[in-house]
């Protein structure tokens, strides 16, 4: 993996970087995993970009997006903010 961001946990992968390293990567997820008889869910898989966020990437665009401030990874919030009383 060449994505600056890399982080495994089970069947979970996390990837974050530039979108053409992203795409590569995921595309290098998808080859090995069929010389082993596994196949990415594409169903399940997420982009996390703000709104404004264009990608080219044909595979990348048929990921759900999720906008920042809803984004989980592994249940847990990646961005929350603070509030004052």
């Amino acid at each position: 993996m060449e994505a600056s961001l890399n982080v495994g946990y089970l069947d979970d992968v996390t990837l974050g970087g530039t979108a053409e390293t992203v795409a590569s990567d995921v595309a290098e997820i998808i080859r090995a995993g069929k010389e082993i008889g596994l196949s990415l869910n594409v169903s399940k898989c997420e982009l996390i970009a703000h709104k404004d966020f264009q990608v080219d990437n044909a595979l990348l665009q048929s990921f759900h997006r999720v906008e920042l401030e809803d984004a989980t990874l592994l249940g847990a919030p990646l961005q929350f903010s603070w509030c004052s009383t």
